[in-house]
């Protein structure tokens, strides 16, 4: 039902997220069994569906599974109100961002051969905190996950770690990595963002290090400047077959 307890904070929670414009949420005693997420964000569902189980398991301390979330796109319509469109399945895809460029065919060779940033989420639940991060390779997005005490020195530690668990996930074969030290220093008067990482292979140890300047954002350096210590190391490596799952949009689209 909805405004049960936790359904309330459940949408109270969802509501922070960013690209959520609106969230319903039916709880069936203390389960939540359905959410339905309204955006007008040029993301992926599936990325938004994964910042909503991530929000719903910190914030709310339930877990969900995937299925129950569908995610409906928002756009404008010819008369400038909005119109909802769900997504249902692979075959569904979100509308450009502005001044995108228009689909010319297949991507360049050497975007393909780089992992590429999303996005990033500090998650702080009192003592803990969760470091989310997205990437994309080859046109497949993966999500790594850290989590760890909220101390002030260890939130970039989280990221990188989560860089790392990313890039990890579309590996077909196991790459022992370890985040060495993360540290933000001054350069001509620039703000740079040093990851330290090390390699264990075949019973030696590769220190690889990347650098990043930090413009606004500083997990966002963190984030890319652990891809630079790992670009042309992964570029070489086999990748695994995809798997992708089918939002479930149905439901949203017969309420609507």
């Amino acid at each position: 039902m909805t405004g049960s307890p936790i359904a309330v904070r459940a949408e109270a929670a969802i509501r922070r997220l960013r690209d959520v414009d609106g969230v319903s949420v039916r709880a069936d005693g203390d389960e939540i069994v359905e959410v339905h997420v309204v955006s007008r964000s040029a993301r992926p569902p599936k990325q938004i569906v994964r910042d909503v189980q991530a929000v719903l398991r910190t914030d709310v301390g339930v877990a969900i599974d995937h299925r129950i979330v569908s995610v409906a796109l928002a756009r404008e319509s010819a008369g400038g109100e909005e119109a909802r469109v769900p997504l249902a399945g692979p075959a569904a895809t979100p509308r450009a961002r502005p001044g995108a460029r228009a689909a010319t065919g297949a991507e360049p060779a050497e975007a393909e051969d780089r992992i590429r940033y999303e996005n990033v989420n500090l998650i702080v639940h009192g003592q803990r905190t969760q470091a989310q991060v997205e990437l994309r390779w080859k046109g497949l997005p993966r999500v790594g996950n850290a989590s760890g005490w909220s101390a002030r020195d260890d939130a970039q530690r989280l990221v990188a770690q989560a860089t790392t668990m990313a890039v990890q996930e579309f590996l077909a074969d196991p790459v022992a990595l370890n985040v060495r030290d993360v540290t933000l220093v001054d350069v001509s008067a620039r703000r740079v963002a040093v990851v330290v990482l090390s390699l264990l292979a075949h019973r030696h140890e590769k220190v690889l290090t990347g650098s990043c300047t930090v413009e606004q954002d500083t997990p966002q350096a963190v984030v890319l400047a652990t891809l630079a210590a790992l670009n042309r190391l992964v570029a070489g490596m086999p990748a695994k077959e995809p798997t992708e799952y089918v939002l479930r949009a149905e439901s949203y689209a017969t309420e609507n």
